[in-house]
């Protein structure tokens, strides 16, 4: 039977909205363009997981710990605690990528650091971003193969993604996925709204929405939007 992973959080229904929360087994991609909400999503996720005591590794390409601690704090997500008790662990891969010579064995060390999908739910934030100098067909089809299974054994994957791979390692990335969604911006009349479409959601044990409209606020996270989406 699957194993829901709730994200709920008092005063929020954006846990309605994904069909009740995370289920075990589940492998997604976030995917969009920079700025469009990817990470948010993410945060928010990882954030009711933790208030629900589910265990969570976030690895990031974007921020060191200092920077996301304090990037949690701005949107009301006080982290501290799940990081002194290891409820969460941050990996921040940032530093690395800055360095002059650009590393291309991060698909290989993904699969050979086994300490880093101990915890109940992954986070890769940004996967393709890791994987984009060492990546190729081959390579893509067994991480993927390697990450099923590891959803397998009743956790759950998360990872976010962008355009700078190539079109044939995105399509298998996302054949892959038991889930996808895609984060944009539209203009709805004077206003932008994010936006994050749905397109597949194998393993949802709940009635979810396969459009949400949502905005962040600094102190509260993330709101999802009441107005229509067309």
């Amino acid at each position: 039977m699957t194993k829901l992973f709730s994200i709920q959080l008092e005063n929020d229904e954006f846990h309605k909205k994904l069909g009740g929360g995370i289920p075990s087994g589940t492998l997604a991609l976030i995917k969009g363009e920079h700025g469009s909400g990817k990470s948010a999503i993410c945060q928010r996720i990882v954030f009711g997981l933790l208030k629900n005591n589910v265990s969570v590794t976030y690895i990031s390409t974007q921020l060191t710990t200092i920077d996301f601690i304090k990037q949690m704090s701005s949107m009301g997500y006080d982290v501290v605690k799940s990081i002194v008790r290891r409820k969460l662990l941050f990996i921040p891969v940032y530093p690395l990528l800055q360095e002059p010579k650009q590393r291309s064995d991060y698909s290989r060390k993904l699969m050979d650091t086994r300490e880093l999908f101990e915890n109940e739910v992954i986070v890769i934030d940004s996967f393709t971003t890791l994987i984009k100098y060492d990546i190729d067909p081959k390579s893509i089809v067994t991480l993927m193969g390697f990450f099923k299974r590891i959803v397998a054994l009743d956790k759950a994957i998360i990872l976010t993604g962008t355009n700078e791979i190539d079109d044939e390692i995105m399509n298998e990335i996302e054949s892959s996925c038991s889930m996808v969604a895609e984060t944009s911006i539209r203009k709805f009349g004077a206003d932008l709204k994010n936006i994050m479409t749905i397109k597949k959601y194998n393993l949802a044990v709940g009635q979810y929405s396969k459009q949400i409209a949502f905005r962040v606020e600094p102190k509260i996270g993330l709101v999802v939007e009441i107005a229509a989406v067309a």
